[in-house]
């Protein structure tokens, strides 16, 4: 299995805490894209890791471009398996709010898969790709 995890900021904890414990396996490594301006990624990732008692390994990566065209070639390069987003905000009712660039990673036309909303990310799972 293969995951990507989108991260955009070092307060992205516990959508980080959440892959990293629950949807990743064991053995597996995560592919996390952060953008140039998320300071503190590394530290985060570290601590959080350290935290847990799984093995789960990672990399850093960063993207040629901000585009979700560019983050959906890097999946596929990867054949991954899902991309889980960190989840930015609720409303009242604890719905999630999708962003633009969630709604354009969920709806890109190149890849499909199922989504599943977890407590603090929302997961594109069972990855297909097309083109």
């Amino acid at each position: 299995m293969t995951t990507i995890l989108v991260v955009r900021s070092a307060g992205q904890a516990s959508a980080v805490r959440e892959v990293f414990d629950s949807i990743a396996e064991a053995g597996e490594t995560v592919h996390v894209l952060r953008p140039p301006t998320a300071d503190r990624v590394d530290q985060l990732l570290g601590d959080v890791r350290s935290e847990l008692a799984r093995e789960v390994e990672y990399t850093v990566d960063g993207l040629a471009g901000e585009g979700v065209s560019e983050l959906v070639a890097f999946a596929a390069e990867r054949d991954a398996d899902r991309i889980c987003i960190g989840i930015s905000e609720r409303t009242q009712t604890g719905k999630v709010r999708i962003d633009d660039r969630t709604q354009s990673i969920l709806l890109h036309d190149r890849i499909a898969g199922d989504l599943v909303v977890g407590d603090a990310v929302i997961v594109l799972k069972g990855l297909s790709y097309d083109g």
